[in-house]
């Protein structure tokens, strides 16, 4: 996989929970998606239970058009979201 890293933890917004995002903060920058382009939930049950790290990973378009990887960190402790990178 290629593309610029980020790797910053992001503010995600949602137009009905359950359900995927619709957009996303960074940098002081809204990001509207307009298409999930890949999800893929990875549940991590071969460590102990308060070391796993069960994710939910998108792939998703912008309105301006850029293609961004982030993932939802579920696993135990604070759940947060993360823009990984831009592709």
């Amino acid at each position: 996989m290629g593309g610029r890293f980020i790797d910053a933890e992001v503010e995600v917004f949602f137009a009905e929970r359950p359900g995927p995002p619709v957009g996303f903060r960074w940098e002081g920058k809204e990001y509207r998606i307009v298409e999930v382009l890949e999800f893929r939930r990875e549940l991590d049950f071969q460590r102990s239970w308060w070391r796993r790290r069960h994710r939910d990973w998108y792939k998703v378009r912008t309105k301006d058009g850029r293609v961004f990887e982030l993932y939802f960190h579920r696993g135990p402790g604070r759940r947060y979201w993360v823009l990984l990178r831009e592709l």
